[in-house]
């Protein structure tokens, strides 16, 4: 079975709406602006890809994933909305309102506690009751894969019968503890630009954003979600296997979830860090897929709208669902293939084909996440 893919939005670097997102993506536009942390001994400046400029209210923002999540479920009867699941993917959760806490109390002198709130599970029973959704409400963190998790498992209860319609947001917002935590680890690009598969790249951007995704069971639409997998590889705490196999392992038991195989695939959306050792695993993962220059054009988004985490599982399918709905595929002018990688990167963008789509998300843990949504006839 397939799940209909019904209501999508998002807003990011590229916009804040999916319809300015989607122009300025497929315009190829939007450049990450530095972001520069002053309270610290030896100040840290690095590319960020933000929302808003400097305003940074987190109840502004949470306020605006309400609205796009009202929007979602604005078609939905009462009892429809009993049998609506919700599934909340984040790396962060509101690490930044628990952050702004502890600076408040810092400057107040008063006790001063790091993280004095953990936001697990709490935004997703808030919007649940806001909503009257069913008792069925899950949040997964598992890194970078967290929202494309979601994604799927929310398929399998659509498959399941025990809903008959889900909301999957996936969100992470700007905060210090994660991008002085990626600085540390030596990630961030030094030169600002996020180069998937380029013989220049040295590292990721980071950005902040949500999206919304509602699926539904019984319903048709032009895009569905046909199927995907989860595995999880023990090579490394940071990077997947660099020989490729544990990318080719979940892509392939991702087509034969969706009742394919590789050669129906007539695009995909590569997970495209700009990472050394990432970009590496999942060019070899591709080419044990796809040989003798049998590869689909290769998209990436994270150039336009930056590594986003948790939440780029769903913040980048709706944004190639939005490209979808108008007909095209982004492409990427600025794209230069490492010859030794060989990946096909499409360069400009062109009218999209009928057919399955695959999106790679891949995961701190070894966590790794593979879907398939197929686009059908108008």
């Amino acid at each position: 079975m397939s799940s209909a893919i019904g209501y999508v939005a998002a807003s990011c670097a590229l916009g804040e709406n999916l319809t300015e997102a989607v122009t300025n993506l497929l315009a190829a536009r939007v450049a990450p602006r530095p972001e520069t942390f002053t309270e610290l001994a030896d100040p840290v400046v690095m590319p960020y890809f933000a929302m808003r400029g400097e305003e940074r209210v987190a109840e502004a923002i949470y306020a605006d994933l309400l609205r796009m999540a009202q929007s979602a479920l604005g078609g939905l009867s009462a009892t429809a909305r009993r049998r609506t699941g919700l599934f909340l993917g984040s790396s962060s959760f509101d690490v930044n309102v628990s952050e702004s806490l502890y600076r408040q109390q810092l400057r107040e002198r008063v006790l001063a506690v790091p993280m004095p709130i953990v936001g697990y599970g709490k935004l997703a029973q808030r919007l649940g009751e806001q909503f009257t959704l069913s008792p069925h409400r899950h949040t997964y963190s598992t890194a970078c894969t967290s929202s494309a998790n979601a994604l799927l498992y929310a398929h399998r209860m659509l498959e399941a019968k025990i809903i008959d319609h889900a909301l999957v947001i996936g969100l992470e917002f700007f905060n210090a503890t994660t991008l002085l935590g990626f600085h540390g680890l030596g990630l961030i690009s030094p030169s600002g630009t996020l180069s998937p598969f380029s013989r220049e790249r040295d590292g990721l951007v980071l950005g902040e954003g949500f999206a919304v995704v509602l699926l539904s069971r019984e319903e048709q639409s032009e895009i569905s979600l046909c199927g995907g997998a989860i595995t999880t590889d023990n090579h490394s705490l940071t990077a997947a296997n660099a020989d490729g196999s544990s990318i080719a392992a979940v892509i392939e038991r991702a087509v034969a979830d969706s009742g394919v195989d590789v050669t129906s695939i007539v695009a995909l959306k590569a997970h495209g860090t700009a990472s050394l050792m990432n970009d590496e695993a999942e060019a070899a993962g591709l080419k044990q897929l796809f040989p003798d220059a049998s590869m689909p054009p290769v998209l990436t988004l994270k150039p336009f709208c930056g590594h986003t985490l948790g939440a780029c599982g769903v913040l980048e399918t709706a944004l190639l669902v939005g490209c979808l709905q108008r007909g095209q595929i982004p492409g990427n002018p600025h794209a230069e293939v490492d010859p030794a990688l060989a990946i096909p990167l499409l360069r400009e963008t062109r009218a999209a084909p009928v057919g399955h789509y695959l999106l790679n998300c891949f995961a701190f843990g070894g966590n790794n996440n593979a879907l398939v949504l197929r686009r059908d006839p108008l």
